[in-house]
C-alpha cells in the first residue's frame, strides 16, 4: 500500500481502502504512462543515436523505419 500511495500522492489512505476496488488498484499500479526521467548518461546515449539526415527516418532505437 505504501509504494502505491507514493506513486499516487493525490490519493488518501481512506480512498485507497474504501473507494477503489482491488482490480482497479492493480490496473493503476500497472499503468506505465507516468513520466520516467532519464539519467544524464542515458540521455547522452540517446542523443548520440539520432541521425540529423531527414531522408533517413529512424525509430527510438536508431533502427531505420523504412528499408
Amino acid at each position: 500500500m505504501v509504494d502505491f500511495l507514493k506513486a499516487f500522492p493525490y490519493m488518501t489512505i481512506e480512498e485507497y481502502k474504501w473507494k477503489y476496488s482491488i482490480p482497479f488498484i492493480r490496473l493503476m499500479g500497472l499503468d506505465n504512462t507516468r513520466v520516467h526521467y532519464l539519467s544524464e548518461k542515458e540521455a547522452e546515449r540517446r542523443k548520440a543515436i539520432r541521425v540529423n539526415d531527414p531522408t533517413k527516418l529512424v525509430n527510438d532505437l536508431g533502427l531505420p523505419v523504412f528499408n
